[in-house]
């Protein structure tokens, strides 16, 4: 539940852990710059981050129904939230979850017992970051300092993979390889070149597409969830069904209800 406390900017921060005393803590320490919102555990922090959107998030490490290493994967691999910047809080201080946090893109990582006036400034560095990155963005869009635009060559290559997932669509084998073959990439290359023209990787890309194709036969009314499910490669009526919901924050049924209103 979002704080009332008067807070001096819009920015919205989530809390995210199922030790009750140390939510209540971070949220004490932050409620009087950012509006607060807390979760007790991943799986409902999940469910408030696709939905709400907020502007950073704080979790916990170690916690029930979906740890914060879980999270943090979940987020930066859904194309529709990576870019809200995440914190880990955990009690542990190895080698090994040091390389955990950065190879599941973890924004910054806080060892309890840590110091308040550390979190908040590692808080508002993030932000402070983030909202660079959109003036940046923001200017380019006004044209005061020359756009960065695709390549020719990458350009044609988008079309080409773009083209090569819709003809496939249907086909539950079509995997990285039978991508990187039809373009005449390796493995390791169409990977690399997908991430740095998306910045997702092959599987998340052609999973993205396949999502979005079904939305818009969801659109037409007058298919079922299982023909749809079917028309975009899953195999599985209930990864379908996740996997749409992971990416959008509601099922198909439910987006088809909603289509109703």
């Amino acid at each position: 539940m979002l704080s009332a406390v008067r807070t001096k900017t819009k920015y919205r921060v989530l809390i995210v852990d199922d030790d009750r005393e140390i939510n209540n803590y971070v949220k004490s320490e932050l409620e009087t710059l950012y509006k607060v919102s807390q979760a007790n555990n991943g799986r409902e922090a999940l469910e408030h981050i696709l939905t709400k959107k907020p502007d950073l998030i704080i979790s916990d490490v170690m916690m029930s129904e979906m740890d914060g290493i879980t999270l943090c994967r979940k987020i930066k691999s859904n194309v529709n939230i990576n870019y809200i910047p995440v914190i880990l809080l955990t009690a542990k201080f190895e080698d090994r979850d040091w390389a955990i946090a950065l190879d599941i893109d973890a924004d910054a990582y806080i060892v309890k017992p840590f110091n308040p006036e550390i979190l908040k400034k590692t808080v508002s560095s993030l932000l402070s970051n983030r909202e660079r990155l959109k003036d940046k963005f923001h200017t380019q869009l006004e044209g005061k300092i020359e756009p960065i635009e695709l390549k020719a060559y990458d350009d044609v290559l988008m079309e080409k993979v773009l083209k090569i997932i819709n003809d496939n669509l249907s086909n539950p084998k079509l995997n990285v390889e039978m991508l990187g073959d039809s373009v005449g990439f390796s493995r390791v290359h169409i990977h690399r070149k997908l991430k740095e023209l998306t910045g997702q990787s092959p599987r998340d890309f052609i999973r993205m597409v396949r999502l979005e194709q079904a939305k818009n036969l969801l659109n037409q009314k007058n298919l079922t969830i299982s023909q749809v499910a079917d028309a975009v490669g899953f195999v599985s009526l209930s990864h379908f069904s996740a996997s749409f919901r992971e990416l959008y924050g509601i099922s198909p049924k439910e987006y088809m209800e909603g289509m109703k209103d």
